[in-house]
C-alpha cells in the first residue's frame, strides 16, 4: 500500500510538472532572456503609406456651456496609456476623448467647472499618471484680470473629476507632472503680472488636491524676482544628477537618490522686449522621504546665470544623466551627460527670429530614444526644421514655409519624423536620415497645438487652432486573427467594412458638463478603399495577459500521464 501511494504521489507530480511547463513554453524559445517577463512587448511596426489617408474627421463646436474650442499652444492631442484613446485639450478648459481608430462621436467630455462668475482657460496638456489610473491638467481662472488664479484638476480614464486642487496664485505655467508612484503632482506658475514664480507640490492622495508644499522666487530672495518656465520630470534616475546644494558639502544630496528628479528655468515676461540670461531650478524628494513637508524646498541648479530662458521644459533622458532644452536666441542646450548644476557640455544656435532676435525655441526637442546618445529633432526660432546629434556636432537644416511651434515626433522605428508648420498647416513626414520629405499634408489652417501618435506610429492625429481633429493613417495596420487586446470600442475585426472614415460635414457634440456615455449614433460613412482594414492589436499590459494556452503536444503529454495515473490507482485499489 505504502508504494501504491508513493507512485500515485510521483505520477501526480510529473502530471503537475508536465501542466507547469505547458505554461512555461512560451517564454523557452531561444530569444527568451532570464529579465524577458520584465522586458515591455515588442511592436511590429507595420510598413509606412507612400501617402497618408484619412481615417476621420471631426470639428468641435463651440456653445453655451463648453468653452472655446480653439486648440492653441500648451493645448493638443495626447495618447492615453491604453494606446487607443486621443486625449485633447481646448482654450476652453474642455477636455475630449476619441478613439484614435474610429474617431466618431467623442467618447466622453469634461467641462472644467467655472468658479463664481469667472471664465476658465487652459493652456495645458493632459499629463498621464504613469500607472495610467488617472490624468491631470490645469486650468487658469480670470486670466486677463488683475488677480488670476490656476487649479489642476484630476480625471480618471473615463472622465469623471475625481479632484480639484487648491487655488494657486497667478497663471500656471506649462502642465503639471506626476509622479513615479502617482502621489504627487508638481507645477510651476506666476504671479503678480507673471513675475514671481512659483513652483507647487499637490498631495494627489491623502489629501487629494490640497497644497503640499509651495515656494516662491519672492520667498527665496531672487532679485529681481522672475517667472518660471513649465517644468520637466524623469522618473526614478539613476541618481540626482547634480552637485551639492549647499557648496563644501562632502555628499550631495541627489548622490544615490532614486527619487524622481525635476527642473525648470526662468521663463520671458510678456512685457520683456529684450531676453535677458537667467537661472536654472531642480526638485528632488530627499533619500530618506517619508512624507514630512518642512524636509522638501526646491533648490537653484548652480550659483551662476545662464546664457538662456526658455518657453518649454526640459527633456531628460539617459537614466536621468542627460538633458536636453530649446532656449532663447534660436538655442538649444544639452546636458549629455554632464551635471545640471554646471555649465552646459553643448550648445547650438540657429538663424534667428527676424521679427525678434531674441525669441525663444517655442517647442520642446524630440528624441529618437531614452538612450546615451539620441538624435534631436525640432524647429529652431526661425523658419527652419533642424536634425542634431546627441552632441549638437552633427546638425542638419530643412528651410521651412513658417515657424514650427509644435513638437516633433519620431516614428517608433525611427524611418520618418513628424512635424507640422504652424501659420500654413502643412504636414511633413521626413526620412528620418536626411529630413527628405517623403509627403506632406495640408490640414488647411494653423496649427499650435500639440500632436500625437499610435503606440504603433500607425496613425497620426492633428488638431488645428480652430478645433478641427484630423486622423491620418500613415503606416499599414496589421491584421490578424488572434484575439485582440484593443477594447471593445476599437477597431473592428469584421470584414463588413473599413474602420477608415471621413466625415463630409462635422456633427455637433454633445454639451454636457458631465462626461458622455458611448455614442449610439451611427458612424459616418466610409470613404472606399481598396482593402478592409482590420484593427491593430494592441500589446498585452503587465498583469492583463490571458493564460498561454497548451500546445497539442504538451496538452496530450499532460493527458497521458494523469490518464496512466488514474489507471495504476484502480489496479492497485
Amino acid at each position: 500500500m505504502k508504494l501504491c501511494n508513493n507512485l500515485v504521489r510521483t505520477l501526480f507530480f510529473l502530471a503537475a510538472n508536465a501542466k507547469f511547463a505547458v505554461a512555461q513554453e512560451p517564454n523557452d524559445g531561444p530569444d527568451d532572456g532570464p529579465d524577458d517577463d520584465d522586458a515591455p512587448p515588442s511592436i511590429d511596426f507595420q510598413d509606412l503609406l507612400p501617402e497618408p489617408t484619412t481615417l476621420w474627421s471631426t470639428q468641435l463646436f463651440p456653445d453655451v456651456e463648453l468653452g472655446s474650442v480653439a486648440v492653441e499652444a500648451g493645448n493638443g492631442i495626447f495618447m492615453a496609456p491604453d494606446g487607443k484613446h486621443a486625449i485633447v485639450t481646448t482654450v476652453g478648459a474642455t477636455v475630449y476623448a476619441f478613439n484614435a481608430y474610429n474617431g466618431g462621436d467623442p467618447t466622453w467630455v469634461y467641462q472644467a467647472p467655472s468658479i463664481d462668475s469667472s471664465i476658465a482657460r487652459s493652456h495645458s496638456s493632459v499629463t498621464f499618471a504613469p500607472s495610467g489610473d488617472y490624468m491631470v491638467y490645469a486650468v487658469v481662472d480670470n486670466e486677463n484680470s488683475l488677480d488670476p488664479s490656476s487649479r489642476v484638476i484630476a480625471l480618471d480614464m473615463d472622465g469623471n473629476e475625481l479632484w480639484v486642487s487648491d487655488d494657486l496664485d497667478g497663471v500656471a505655467s506649462g502642465s503639471p507632472q506626476v509622479s513615479s508612484d502617482g502621489a504627487y503632482v508638481f507645477i510651476t506658475h506666476n504671479a503678480d503680472d507673471k513675475s514671481n514664480g512659483y513652483f507647487t507640490t499637490i498631495d494627489a492622495n491623502v489629501t487629494a488636491g490640497s497644497t503640499f508644499y509651495s515656494g516662491s522666487s519672492g520667498e527665496n530672495g531672487d532679485e529681481p524676482t522672475n517667472a518660471y518656465g513649465p517644468v520637466g520630470i524623469f522618473h526614478n534616475p539613476t541618481e540626482g544628477n547634480y552637485d551639492p546644494i549647499e557648496s563644501g558639502d562632502p555628499v550631495s544630496e541627489g548622490d544615490f537618490n532614486t527619487n524622481d528628479m525635476l527642473m525648470f528655468a526662468q521663463t520671458p515676461k510678456p512685457s520683456d522686449a529684450v531676453i535677458s540670461n537667467g537661472f536654472l531650478y531642480g526638485f528632488q524628494f530627499p533619500r530618506d522621504f517619508v512624507g514630512n513637508a518642512s524636509e522638501v524646498d526646491y533648490f537653484q541648479m548652480g550659483t551662476f546665470e545662464r546664457d538662456f530662458q526658455t518657453l518649454t521644459k526640459p527633456v531628460m533622458t539617459n537614466n536621468g544623466l542627460s538633458a536636453y532644452w530649446g532656449v532663447s536666441r534660436s538655442g538649444f542646450r544639452g546636458w549629455a551627460p554632464k551635471r545640471f548644476s554646471r555649465a552646459r557640455s553643448n550648445t547650438v544656435g540657429f538663424t534667428r527670429n527676424e521679427d525678434s532676435p531674441g525669441q525663444p525655441v517655442w517647442a520642446c526637442p524630440a528624441l529618437s530614444n531614452d538612450g546615451p546618445e539620441p538624435t534631436i529633432f525640432g524647429g529652431s526660432a526661425a523658419k527652419e526644421f533642424v536634425r542634431m546629434s546627441y552632441d549638437f556636432t552633427e546638425q542638419l537644416i530643412v528651410p521651412t514655409s513658417g515657424y514650427v511651434k509644435t513638437t516633433a515626433i519620431v516614428d517608433g522605428d525611427e524611418r520618418a519624423v513628424y512635424y507640422v508648420e504652424s501659420e500654413t498647416g502643412t504636414l511633413h513626414q521626413a526620412g528620418f536620415d536626411d529630413l527628405t520629405d517623403l509627403w506632406s499634408f495640408a490640414v488647411n489652417f494653423s496649427v499650435d497645438g500639440e500632436m500625437a501618435i499610435t503606440p504603433r506610429s500607425d496613425v497620426v492625429l492633428v488638431a488645428d487652432t480652430r478645433g478641427v481633429i484630423t486622423a491620418l493613417q500613415v503606416a499599414e495596420i496589421p491584421t490578424t486573427e488572434a484575439p485582440s487586446m484593443m477594447p471593445s470600442d476599437g477597431p473592428s475585426m469584421d470584414p463588413t467594412g473599413p474602420p477608415a472614415v471621413t466625415t463630409s460635414a462635422p456633427t455637433a457634440l454633445a454639451t454636457t458638463g458631465a462626461p458622455v456615455a458611448e455614442p449610439t449614433t451611427e458612424a459616418p460613412v466610409a470613404s472606399p478603399v481598396s482593402e478592409p482594414v482590420a484593427s491593430p492589436v494592441m500589446a498585452p499590459v503587465a498583469g492583463t495577459e490571458e493564460p498561454p494556452t497548451p500546445s497539442g503536444a504538451a496538452q496530450s503529454t499532460t493527458f497521458i500521464v494523469v490518464i496512466l495515473a488514474g489507471s495504476i490507482m484502480m489496479l492497485l485499489l
